[in-house]
Formats: C-alpha cells, sequence, structure tokens
C-alpha cells in the first residue's frame, strides 16, 4: 500500500533541525583586523575566524571592548575566545593558542610630521614620552621594559594619535596597518607618519580560554584555518581588504 506523503514526512519533521553552537568572541577594535564600520563588524582576521568557526559547527558571537577587559573576559571564561592576541610565555598559562596564527602584526613609531624625532634604535627615544596601548605586550623586552624613556598608556587607538595630536606624547608605537587606518578614518593621514623602522612583529592568535572543550577546539580550528589558507576564498578576504598574504 501507497502511503500519503504527508506520512512519509513525519519522521524528517520529527528530528531536530541541527543548530550552530554560539561561541561568545571579543576583541578591541583595531582595523584592519577587525572594526565596525556603519553599525556592521567587518575585518580581514574577523571574516576568516566567521568562516572557519561556521565549517566547524559555530555560531560565533562578537563584542567588542578595551583590551584589558577583553583580556580579563577570556581568562575568567566570561568569554570564550579573544581574537588577535600575540603570544608569549605569560599568556600561554593564562589561554590556549592554536598552533595556526590569523596574521601578523608590525608595530612602528608614528609620530606628526611638524614633529619630527630622529629614530634609528630605541636609544634615540631618551626622554621622550610614547604612547602605548593599555594592555598591550609589544613583542620587543627592551621596549617593554627600557626606563630611559615613559610609556604613556591609552584604551584607543584613536585616543593614542589624538594625544599625539595634543602634544601629550612625542611618538606613539602601534601596528603600522591599524595606525595608518586609524589616522585615515580620523582625518590625520596628512598630519601622522610613521619610521619606517620595525620595533617588533608577530603572530595574532584566536586564543581560547583554557578549558578542555576550548583546547579541543582550538586544535580543530588550527586544522581547519591552515586548510582555509590554501583555499580561493582566503585570497578573497584579503584582496578585500587591500592585503597580500599575510
Amino acid at each position: 500500500m501507497r502511503l500519503p506523503a504527508w506520512l512519509l514526512l513525519l519522521p524528517l519533521l520529527a528530528c531536530p533541525v541541527a543548530s550552530a553552537e554560539p561561541l561568545n568572541i571579543v576583541s578591541e577594535a583595531w582595523p584592519p583586523y577587525i572594526y565596525e564600520e556603519a553599525g556592521t563588524l567587518k575585518g580581514v582576521d574577523y571574516d576568516v575566524t566567521n568562516r572557519v568557526l561556521d565549517q566547524l559547527g559555530y555560531e560565533p558571537r562578537w563584542q567588542l571592548m578595551p583590551w584589558r577587559r577583553a583580556l580579563h573576559n577570556t581568562a575568567n571564561g566570561s568569554a570564550n575566545a579573544i581574537l588577535d592576541i600575540s603570544s608569549n610565555p605569560a599568556r600561554e598559562q593564562q589561554y590556549i593558542f592554536p598552533d595556526e596564527p590569523l596574521s601578523r602584526s608590525e608595530s612602528v613609531l608614528f609620530y606628526h610630521i611638524d614633529r619630527p624625532h630622529k629614530f634609528s634604535g630605541l636609544t634615540d627615544l631618551r626622554g621622550l614620552k610614547i604612547g602605548v596601548s593599555a594592555g598591550y605586550v609589544y613583542g620587543n623586552p627592551e621596549f617593554m621594559h627600557a626606563d630611559y624613556f615613559s610609556r604613556e598608556p591609552a584604551a584607543t587607538n584613536e585616543a593614542s594619535l589624538l594625544m599625539l595630536m595634543h602634544k601629550r606624547v612625542d611618538m606613539v608605537i602601534m601596528n603600522k596597518r591599524t595606525g595608518l587606518f586609524t589616522a585615515r578614518q580620523l582625518g590625520l593621514d596628512q598630519q601622522i607618519t610613521h619610521h619606517p623602522l620595525v620595533i617588533s612583529s608577530g603572530a595574532l592568535f584566536l586564543a581560547f580560554h583554557r578549558s578542555p572543550d576550548m583546547a579541543a577546539l582550538a586544535k580543530r580550528f588550527s586544522s581547519s584555518l591552515s586548510t582555509f589558507k590554501r583555499s580561493s576564498e582566503y585570497l578573497q578576504i584579503l584582496q578585500r581588504y587591500g592585503l597580500g598574504q599575510l
């Protein structure tokens, strides 16, 4: 006997539809890696992370906040992961880092074109005030611990560059791409430039809260990210933001 079509559909209707597992991710606005424009989040590392996590069956839920708060929330488990963090021994005790990085960062010194400072090495910073981002760890031990110049923290990249404009600092250390983007957004790109010498550089990661389930996800994320980087879709994301291979 042939069953009515609606009876054949009953088993399918009774099966629950699989939904993506939510994952809370925090970061600070850091263009072109992650930032908000017209109420919409975007950025090269934001797009790549979304795509890889979607392939793994997760639904990223994003929140931008000051960097120190993002670090704190991920360490205590209020957030599952933090985007675009560099690795060091202390942080490896607090967070789980995948083997595969998202991208790389190069930090340089920005200055006002009317107030240039000679710079060919860190000793040239003697007596100067250098703007830094609160909570950031720059991958140059001499810069972090030198006592012959002062480091003046600011809550945001915008605040750092405005401190430079108002002569509250002599120079600002910042990711090169972020500094150029932020200066352009503030309309200061004709007044602020940077020294070519790179102070520090290193890999940037999506790091996870230290727990067994996040450790397992970090391994899966690393493998999937490595595969995704070899795809044409990855290259399209880089080109969308005017970037080459990171």
